[in-house]
Parts: C-alpha cells; sequence; structure tokens
C-alpha cells in the first residue's frame, strides 16, 4: 500500500504539492476565525447532578447568571448616601440603554438587597444580563463593556468583571501568549533544526508538516464550534503537538530519503522507498498517538474532549503532511533538499555512530533494557496513585 502511495506521489509530485499548498491556504483562511469562538469554560459535567439542576432552574424559571457583573465603589460613602445613589442610578440607567443588555439589576434597582452591598456598605453590585447567548459574541461585549465602565465615574470607582470579562481576558491572554511563545520558540527551534538537518532546505522540511497539522486543526476547531464549545486551551495543544510532530516525523522522512540518494537511488526509487518505509513507520506512529488522544473523548467535560479534539486533528493531519506533502515536496526538490549546507556531517549517511551504537547495545540486552526501562517508568508514575 505504501509503496503504491510512494509511486502515486512520485508520478504527480507537482500536481500533489500544489493541491497541498492550496488546501493549506483554503483551510488557513477559515480556520482563523475559530479564535474568538473558543470557550473559556467546559469544566463541568453536564450530566451532574448539579449541571441538571441549574438546567432545570435555568429552564424553569429563567434563571441563569449575569454576563457582567459591575461593583459600584463609594469610597468612603455608603451606598446609601443620596450622592451615590444618585451616580449608581445614572450609570445603571446608563448600561440599561446597552442594546446587548436583555435586563439589569443592582443594589439600588432591587429595593436594597442585603445581599448585593459589601459588608462594609460602601460597594454595590450590579448585574447586566445579555440578549445573546452565543459565546463569541458575550466575550466581544465582555471586553466593550470593561473599557467603557471600568474606571472613575464622578465621585464612584466602577470595577467591570463577570463571565464575560473573564472570558474576553483568557481569550486575549492566551492569543497574545501564543504570540510571544511562537516570536521566542520558532527562531529558536529552526536554529536548532538547522544543527539537526545541516541544511538551510532540510531544516524547512519540518514546517511543510508542521504546518499542515496547525492549519488543518484550526479549520477543525472552527467547524467543531458550529456544534459545540471548544476549549481556548486548545490553541496551546495544537501549536506544541504540531511542531513537534513535524520536527520528529520529518527527521525519519528526510534522513531515511538522504540516505536512498546517497546509496545511489534515484530521486523516484529514493521517495517511494522512504514512503514505504518511514512513511509506514510514521503512519502507525501516528495510529498510536491518535487512539491515545481519541480516549480524552470519551471524559464527560468539553475541556477535556476539546484536547481530544484537537489532538485527534493535529495527528491525523500530520500523518497527511508527512506522508503526503511531504514527499511530494522531496521529489520536486530531489538532491537540492541538501542545499544552503550548515553542518555537512549531519547530511552525510554514517554506517556507525552513537546511536547505531546504542540501538546495538539495546538488541543485544534486550531483557535488562526493558526492566530498566520499566523501573524507570514504575518511578515516575508512582505519584498517580495519590491523585
Amino acid at each position: 500500500m505504501f509503496e503504491a502511495l510512494g509511486h502515486a506521489i512520485v508520478k504527480r509530485r507537482k500536481r500533489t504539492f500544489s493541491i497541498f499548498l492550496l488546501a493549506v491556504i483554503t483551510l488557513g483562511s477559515v480556520g482563523s476565525l475559530a479564535f474568538s469562538r473558543l470557550d473559556s469554560g467546559g469544566y463541568s459535567d453536564l450530566n451532574s447532578d448539579s449541571a441538571k439542576a441549574f438546567k432545570y432552574l435555568e429552564d424553569t424559571f429563567k434563571v441563569k447568571d449575569p454576563a457582567i457583573v459591575l461593583v459600584v465603589d463609594g469610597k468612603d460613602k455608603s451606598v446609601d448616601d443620596p450622592e451615590v445613589v444618585a451616580s449608581a442610578q445614572k450609570i445603571e440607567s446608563q448600561v440599561r440603554s446597552e442594546s446587548s443588555a436583555e435586563n439589569v439589576i443592582s443594589y439600588w434597582s432591587a429595593g436594597g438587597a442585603p445581599s448585593l452591598k459589601s459588608k462594609d456598605g460602601t460597594s454595590g453590585l450590579m448585574f447586566v444580563y445579555f440578549k445573546t447567548t452565543d459565546f463569541t459574541e458575550s466575550d466581544e461585549l465582555g471586553g466593550q463593556y470593561q473599557e467603557k465602565y471600568d474606571g472613575t465615574y464622578k465621585n464612584l470607582d466602577v470595577y467591570v468583571s463577570g463571565e464575560a470579562v473573564f472570558a474576553n481576558a483568557i481569550n486575549g491572554n492566551i492569543q497574545e501568549d501564543l504570540k510571544v511563545a511562537e516570536f521566542i520558540s520558532i527562531p529558536l527551534t529552526f536554529l536548532l533544526l538547522l544543527l539537526v538537518f545541516g541544511a538551510l532546505v532540510a531544516s524547512a522540511m519540518p514546517l511543510v508538516i508542521g504546518v499542515t497539522a496547525i492549519i488543518g486543526t484550526f479549520f477543525v476547531m472552527y467547524l467543531l464550534t458550529l456544534f459545540t464549545d471548544v476549549s481556548i486551551f486548545v490553541l496551546n495543544l495544537t501549536t506544541g503537538l504540531g511542531l513537534g510532530l513535524g520536527i520528529d516525523y520529518a527527521l525519519l522522512m528526510v534522513n531515511r530519503f538522504r540516505e536512498e540518494l546517497h546509496n545511489g537511488h534515484s530521486v523516484e526509487e529514493s521517495v517511494v522507498t522512504t514512503v514505504a518505509t518511514a512513511g509506514k513507520t510514521v503512519f502507525y506512529s501516528g495510529l498510536t498517538v491518535f487512539v491515545t488522544m481519541a480516549s480524552l473523548l470519551f471524559f464527560p467535560l468539553e475541556f477535556l474532549k476539546s484536547f481530544g479534539y484537537a489532538g485527534v486533528a493535529v495527528i491525523t493531519f500530520a500523518v497527511i503532511g508527512a506522508v503526503i506533502a511531504l514527499p511530494a515536496l522531496l521529489a520536486v526538490l530531489g538532491e537540492k533538499v541538501d542545499k544552503g549546507v550548515i553542518r555537512k556531517s549531519a547530511i552525510t549517511p554514517k554506517e556507525d555512530g552513537r546511536w547505531a551504537h546504542t540501538a546495538r547495545n539495546v538488541m543485544q540486552r534486550p531483557v535488562p533494557v526493558v526492566l530498566a526501562c520499566l523501573v524507570v517508568l514504575g518511578i515516575l508514575a508512582a505519584p498517580v496513585t495519590n491523585i
């Protein structure tokens, strides 16, 4: 099967890689829409008694949590001080006029309910309920309300909080953190790849797999957000796992391709052999990770399910990138894969070396090695019994 796939890729190398580029651009343009649709919650079991009770209250008595909570602080003055009351009522009137607000309840409009004021009597709460139940809209509104109302109003200090504000802050921070992380990690990773692959062109090969995995997963996450909640933290998993698998699989594929070329085989023969051997290894490696990540889909928490969604998607697209897109590119590049030599020793196949020596030692003593590994894994796994 893999040999036949290799022949098909070599025969249609340019068409295959062109389709790959077009697919990446298309999926990327749609997948980028997922960022604003991701959820910061998902930590509750929807089948638990507490979740069912909340659902009953929501459906029967229309009970729901406020999207925005404003803390109105009179500073040293009581919430019942006429000046504080007048200012608070003006704020409430302004909030109530927002087109997104379905209802507004505050200490002052609720008849001075004791539960809506602080113990020292200088602060009162104001709850804002949105008309929309869409997470993306609530996220955006949370940022707008915070920007508009958080601060000083006449003689009062106003602090804006609530679920929508939390969601907006978490989503914004994660997206900014990812930018910083990528700004730092990608250049460092590329420098490391230069040393490992030994050539400029070869060191770019992991990006073929990594970009395929990351962009493809973002597209799948967008589709899933149309039907279910997906955690914002899938972004971290997607980028980390996508780049990791890209490097891992590219090492297997590129090194095998180089070996075949250096053994005197043609580019076409080298690609076919690479797909039939290293490609087969990548496929079964991916299948193992796929099954492992898929186990998260059986948890009742959307937070954990989201990791399952992302993990399954990342590994699927990584394998596609490694077994189809990368061989097509290698077939197009041929011996140019070693252009821009940085470290010649990295691009020359060795009959012997540290890794080969290690492998031979392991194969000569399989039982002791397995036992030693099991002991180490047992020590590392021991804390699990106390979770």
